[in-house]
């Protein structure tokens, strides 16, 4: 596995979101690393990481998680996921709890896909069914997701230029596959395990994993918090990223 670590102190590890790299959280970790250490990776398969035959399921992502968070720190981490990335830490925490100081889900949900409990909280069917035109080559489905679905504004040409080129880190084969292991992912029976602080982090203009979930998520989570981005989308982390970084700040600031 692939990763860089920048700082020294308690142990962030910031999980990225489906087709992102660890470069996704570049704003993060110029911000954190002079006081925290800051671990970014990435993702068994992707980007720098080895490329296995096989093994692209999110509970394999978790335990990779796990072993790395176990490689940089003998102390509980605090683990920080965004989009696929939070489904991932949220299943590492419930996992093994016991390497979890705290726990930051970024424009994620309480399930993968769909409506649920009359909640749309998770990503919605209009944004899947752009993977599911195939007569689009996969850049062009890349470059859509970049223009129309990921910030609350036209992104600029370098911004843009930036989220295709990271979304191709990852093979359209091993994208496909972490989708369809992941798709049946639901957290609604095991959130009242979590028995550590934790911080849900939404864009509310987010369309593509839809707001709904985020304070169906907080309200369930038992020690659960809401921090809502008013002026972003799926990408609060860059759209917003004084904000977000604040609101991370001050989750910190809060674990003993």
């Amino acid at each position: 596995m692939y990763y860089e670590s920048f700082g020294a102190g308690r142990a962030i590890i910031f999980t990225s979101s489906g087709n992102a790299s660890h470069a996704m959280w570049d704003e993060q970790v110029a911000h954190f690393a002079p006081d925290h250490l800051t671990v970014t990776y990435d993702w068994r398969g992707t980007g720098n990481s080895d490329k296995p035959a096989s093994g692209y399921t999110g509970e394999l992502a978790a335990d990779d998680l796990l072993s790395l968070a176990r490689a940089v720190s003998s102390k509980p981490a605090v683990l920080v996921g965004h989009g696929m990335g939070a489904h991932i830490s949220l299943l590492a925490a419930i996992k093994a709890p016991e390497q979890v100081r705290g726990l930051v889900l970024a424009n994620g949900g309480p399930w993968y896909t769909g409506t649920r409990d009359g909640v749309a909280g998770g990503m919605s069917e209009e944004f899947l069914a752009i993977y599911e035109q195939g007569a689009r080559s996969y850049p062009d489905i890349l470059a859509e997701v970049a223009q129309n679905w990921m910030f609350a504004r036209p992104p600029s040409a370098a911004l843009a230029h930036a989220t295709i080129m990271d979304g191709l880190t990852w093979s359209q084969h091993v994208s496909n596959e972490y989708n369809k292991s992941m798709w049946d992912i639901d957290f609604r029976g095991s959130l009242e395990q979590v028995q550590i602080p934790a911080l849900v982090i939404h864009g509310r203009h987010d369309r593509k994993q839809r707001y709904s979930g985020a304070p169906y998520l907080a309200e369930r989570l038992p020690q659960g918090a809401l921090v809502t981005l008013e002026h972003s989308a799926h990408c609060g982390h860059i759209e917003e990223a004084p904000a977000w970084n604040r609101a991370l700040a001050e989750f910190l600031a809060g674990l003993p």
